[in-house]
């Protein structure tokens, strides 16, 4: 995985984004998932249609949902990928990551250990 990838669960899952570069920590890296519910992520980054090909409709960064994957979980990732159980989708384009990395930093939902990958 690449800063910047992104990747969804089944049909109708929400789009994960790599939001931390693995190559400069070992490995691992941060992602978190756009939603349309802005009582679960608030309004710390918010996105709009445009921002992705996967957004159609105003929708928010859950940095709350964040997660760190580590080497093993991030195989474990790659493998569901080519079992098809986990699919990629077009990249982020570098403004709209930026924004969300921007966000990130500044968030207090995100856990504060995390901000040490940007």
């Amino acid at each position: 995985m690449r800063i910047g990838d992104t990747f969804y669960w089944g049909d109708g899952g929400h789009l994960w984004i790599v939001i931390s570069d693995p190559d400069t920590h070992d490995g691992e890296f941060i992602i978190v998932n756009l939603t349309k519910d802005v009582f679960r992520a608030g309004r710390e980054c918010e996105l709009n249609i445009g921002d992705h090909s996967w957004i159609k409709q105003r929708t928010y960064v859950s940095f709350g949902d964040a997660q760190k994957l580590r080497p093993k979980e991030a195989a474990n990732l790659e493998k569901s990928i080519s079992n098809g159980l986990i699919r990629r989708h077009l990249p982020m384009r570098s403004g709209v990551l930026q924004k969300i990395i921007s966000a990130a930093k500044k968030s207090k939902a995100l856990p504060s250990d995390f901000v040490n990958y940007f």
